[in-house]
């Protein structure tokens, strides 16, 4: 059975969620220091984070970035501020969805059970895929062994971090990815993902796309990070 954590959120809340949630064993926890425990002491597939907990904006940013390195689990978080520039902040510190800490039951519910769904799935492509030395998605060619993309059969020429970055894109079809996943994952770092992210990006979208002006395969998500749109994905064996 599946786990989720609650952290610091109203207790009443968590108890009619758990009612709710039956197919999940759900654990609650008070505080900060007692969810940073339980997260190190068992694997779980979502947190539900009540950032009320934490009054400093680097430190919300900080403690979503530490759970992201430690594990990709998915991150509901709950705060009194739902504007623009600080959801913006927190999609982009980590966090899979921010909501309202007034968001009604059966609206969490439901992010709760759309999120594990999504990422058991994208589990279980990645484990299939680890078998595999070839993956193929829409008009690309991926040779995982070789380390060569074709696009509509012909070869691409990428640096190694740039095959790297297409390699986690195309593992990741049609999925909203924020550039603090993106520099997690392809550079296995948070440091200074704002300021130099675009480059990369830009420079594979040269490589590959018809016309760099209007990206088709590499779709910016204004505010939030990238999309990587493709028309099929498949896996083949060489």
């Amino acid at each position: 059975m599946q786990h989720i954590l609650f952290i610091g959120a109203d207790f009443e809340q968590y108890l009619r969620l758990k009612t709710i949630l039956n197919d999940f064993t759900c654990v609650y926890s008070v505080n900060l220091t007692d969810g940073i425990r339980q997260f190190n002491q068992q694997q779980f597939s979502l947190i539900v984070l009540d950032l009320s907990l934490i009054l400093s904006d680097m430190d919300q940013e900080e403690l979503l970035r530490s759970f992201r390195r430690a594990h990709p689990v998915p991150i509901i978080a709950l705060c009194e501020n739902v504007e623009d520039a600080n959801v913006v902040r927190l999609l982009g510190a980590g966090a899979d969805q921010v909501l309202d800490i007034q968001t009604a039951d059966t609206v969490l519910t439901a992010y709760v059970q759309t999120l594990v769904n999504r990422y058991t799935l994208l589990d279980h492509m990645d484990r299939e895929q680890s078998g595999r030395t070839e993956l193929c998605v829409g008009d690309f060619k991926i040779d995982l062994m070789r380390r060569q993309v074709f696009l509509k059969e012909e070869k691409i020429e990428l640096s190694g971090k740039e095959f790297d970055l297409l390699l986690f894109f195309a593992q990741n079809p049609n999925r909203v990815l924020t550039e603090a996943q993106i520099y997690d994952r392809v550079w296995h770092t948070d440091k200074g993902f704002h300021s130099s992210i675009a480059k990369p990006i830009n420079r594979l979208r040269q490589k590959i796309e018809p016309d760099q002006r209007n990206p088709v395969y590499i779709q910016s998500i204004r505010g939030v990070g990238y999309q990587f749109v493709p028309n099929i994905v498949t896996s083949c064996d060489i």
